[in-house]
This record gives structure tokens, C-alpha cells and sequence, in this order.
């Protein structure tokens, strides 16, 4: 065998580590690891054989993962990574550089989710595009401690939300979480629904309603009774046989106690652009035709208080035991805070919450701005404009997983559009 190829079984990023000192002394080396990797996104985890292959090559650090087996040969290194990357149509990640997401759609009952991140038994994202990926997971299980986050821990969780436009269906769950921080941040707000182009996001309680009440303890105990009453007419509508309509007067029941039970709450006007932490403990709802790129914390808990169709990821709703612990108003809204100005790009912190913090980037045509990340990894996506990252290029929607720390000049031609980016850098 080559004196450049080493073979070892064990975690990959420790072998990693002990390998490359000694592989950046050759001009090209090779490490195949065959390693174990829970599948913790699955009800039953049960462990699954991998492969990482190492390429040191030219000063630069090439790896792919796999679930087939490598052996290997008397060729050269750098030869037999890519005959076997080749050959089983691998994705070969740059540790260093930017790395494409790729994306899963999720369907739901008010529209549909778009995973750029999501490590879950419902889906899995990868690295790469549609032709050629991998699991975030195998890979993450892999690249180098010093650019990632640490093994077996779930990255930030980058989707977007795209309700439908029609009213009603088109409405999210009305629910809360006691740990998940959440960050929306509005990119369309569809004309069908809302000619005027302001949509509106459930959230909360109505000042008036609350103020009109003797005390919190009375305003909460008649909102669970209108949330029960409204229950008790859904649950009948959805226990009909498929091939049996609601009646004119059930449906008429089930409009007027929804309207008397969203009279509750609160409906905050949102505009393309608008930026909304969402606060623990207060319930919230996107309202129909407005889409948002959400970040959030991989944290998987909440509590449903209503929606408008049956509930398919739960069997019940939490209303009662919600109730209680639910803050009725939310808090003063925090103003963005302006970290970098120059003449033509600006850098904003626009959400800054436990665990991360989004920055919105804009860069005028004929501008430049160098790019920092300083964290173990960082999330961009593009909203405007179109950027060229590690030889890729991501327009909007478009979104890339960068190692850290990384550092990269953005540079926008005089006759293109303005460029806006949003990037995400977690925070222990």
C-alpha cells in the first residue's frame, strides 16, 4: 500500500486531528476512517457504518463521506479519492470553504416548510445540491472539530416558511415554546391576500380585551372557555367521514366561535423587511400569505392553543396545561443595532437572542464589504442579489453553511441589483 494512505477505525474528526500534522509535511495524503454514527434523528437510533476519506492535497484539505465501502489501492492518493468520489458520485466537501445546503420540502396543512438545516426523522437536509449531496449529519460527524460545531449537536435550524394565500387555511398553528428561540424575518408578503402589502402575524392578546377584564386570572379563564367551545365544534367537523361535508349551520358554528375565540388576540401588522423575535411563552401564529425566512434553535417542543384544521402532528391540543404559563403581551421590541457602515454596505444585528444572533448585509451596486463570521460556523442566505462563494454561485433563497472563523470580500458589480444577505452565527 502507499506509505500516504492510513486506514484507521475510530472517530473521524480525532483521527483527523492526528493525521493532518504529518500529512501537511507530503504534497499529497490520504485517510480512510471507517466509523459508527448514531442516526439520533430517528425514534430508534441505531448506529450506521460510514466512511470518511481525507485528501491533503496542494495545501488544502478535500473530504467526503459515505455509506459505501473504500479500498484501497496502489494508486496515488489524490487519484484513488477521486476515482471512489467519482465513481459513487460523492460530494467532495472543501473543509475550508463555503459549503452549499441543499433543501428538503416539508408539507403542511397551511402550505409548506423548506429545510435548508433540519436533522429530523420527517427529513434530513444535505450538503450539496440535487445532483450530488450528503447528509448533514455524515458530514458534520466528520469535518474538523475547529470548523464545526461539536459532534452530535444540531446546527441552527434555517427554513422558510411559505403559507398559503388563501385565509384560514393558509394560517399556522397558534402555539408557544417554553425553549425554542425563534427569528422571523419577512421576504413576501402576497399580494392576493394582502393587497396593501402588510400581512399580519397572530401575536399575543389584545390590550383591549386584556384591559377590559378584572385581572389576568379572568381574561385567561374566558379565553380557555372560547378556545374550548371553538375545540368542541372543530373536533366534530374533523370526525366526519371523508366523503361527508360539514352542514351550512355546523359551518356557521364553527366561523362564529373562531371569531370569537381570535378576538383574544392580536394581530401585528408585518411588511417585507420586518424582523420579529418571537419571545418564549407567547403564543403566535403567521397569518396567511406571508413568507419569512426563520431561524431558530434546534429545540423540537411547543404547545398548540388552537388551529383552524385538524391538528396532524399531535393528537391533541395544549390549551389547558398552556393556559397558565402563556404571556398574554409582548415585551418592548428591540431597535437593530448598526455594526458597520461604509459608503455603499451596512451590516445591521436586526435579532439577538439566546443562543444566536442574525445580521442582515446590504451591499450597493459598485460597493465591496469584507465578510466576517467569527463563530465555530455560521449560516448565510441570500435574499437579493446573487454572490460567488467557493466557486458557487447562490442567488436568492440560495444558502450556504460557512466554517469558522471565516472572512471573505463581497463585491457587487456597478450594474448589478443591490445585494442583501442574512447571516446567523450561533452563540453557546
Amino acid at each position: 500500500m502507499n506509505a500516504h494512505i492510513t486506514e484507521v477505525t475510530g472517530d473521524p474528526r480525532t483521527a483527523c486531528r492526528e493525521w493532518l500534522p504529518a500529512a501537511r509535511q507530503t504534497s499529497e495524503s490520504l485517510l480512510h476512517v471507517r466509523f459508527e454514527l448514531p442516526q439520533y434523528w430517528c425514534e430508534e437510533s441505531f448506529p450506521q457504518t460510514l466512511t470518511a476519506l481525507y485528501l491533503w492535497r496542494g495545501g488544502a484539505l478535500a473530504l467526503v463521506v459515505s455509506d459505501k465501502a473504500f479500498g484501497p489501492g496502489t494508486d496515488l492518493p489524490g487519484d484513488q479519492f477521486d476515482s471512489w468520489a467519482s465513481g459513487h458520485g460523492l460530494f467532495v466537501a472543501d473543509c475550508d470553504a463555503a459549503l452549499p445546503l441543499a433543501t428538503v420540502d416539508i408539507t403542511k396543512p397551511w402550505g409548506r416548510e423548506r429545510w435548508y438545516t433540519g436533522i429530523e426523522a420527517r427529513g434530513v437536509c444535505h450538503f450539496g445540491d440535487a445532483g450530488c449531496g450528503v447528509p448533514l449529519p455524515w458530514l458534520l460527524a466528520a469535518l474538523p472539530s475547529a470548523r464545526t460545531l461539536p459532534a452530535g449537536q444540531a446546527p441552527l435550524l434555517l427554513k422558510i416558511l411559505e403559507p398559503s394565500p388563501e385565509p384560514v387555511t393558509g394560517d399556522l398553528y397558534f402555539e408557544l415554546h417554553a425553549q425554542k428561540q425563534e427569528v422571523y424575518v419577512v421576504t413576501h408578503v402576497d399580494p392576493r391576500a394582502w393587497p396593501d402589502g402588510v400581512g399580519y402575524l397572530r401575536y399575543g392578546f389584545c390590550p383591549r380585551r386584556l384591559a377590559a377584564c378584572d385581572s389576568e386570572a379572568v381574561f385567561r379563564s374566558n379565553y380557555l372557555a372560547a378556545v374550548e367551545a371553538y375545540r368542541a365544534v372543530r373536533e366534530q367537523i374533523d370526525d366526519l367521514p371523508a366523503e361527508h361535508l360539514p352542514g351550512d349551520d355546523l359551518l356557521s358554528r364553527e366561523a362564529g366561535l373562531r371569531a370569537a375565540m381570535d378576538d383574544f388576540t392580536w394581530l401585528k401588522p408585518v411588511s417585507v423587511g420586518d424582523v420579529v423575535q418571537v419571545p418564549r411563552l407567547l403564543p403566535h401564529a403567521l397569518q396567511h400569505g406571508v413568507r419569512v425566512v426563520e431561524f431558530q434553535t434546534p429545540v423540537y417542543e411547543r404547545k398548540v392553543l388552537s388551529f383552524a384544521q385538524r391538528v396532524l402532528t399531535q393528537g391533541h391540543w395544549d390549551t389547558r396545561e398552556a393556559v397558565g404559563e402563556m404571556l398574554l403581551l409582548p415585551p418592548a421590541e428591540k431597535s437593530t443595532e448598526i455594526l458597520h457602515r461604509e459608503e455603499g454596505a451596512q451590516v445591521e444585528r436586526v435579532a439577538d437572542v439566546p443562543g444566536f444572533e442574525v445580521r442582515r448585509i446590504q451591499v450597493g451596486p459598485g460597493s465591496r464589504l469584507t465578510l466576517t463570521a467569527a463563530a465555530d460556523y455560521a449560516l448565510l442566505i441570500v435574499i437579493q442579489g446573487e454572490i460567488h462563494l467557493s466557486g458557487r454561485r447562490y442567488g436568492p433563497e440560495q444558502a450556504a453553511w460557512l466554517p469558522g472563523p471565516w472572512r471573505t470580500a463581497l463585491q457587487v458589480p456597478q450594474d448589478a441589483g443591490q445585494l442583501v444577505l442574512l447571516l446567523a452565527l450561533p452563540r453557546p
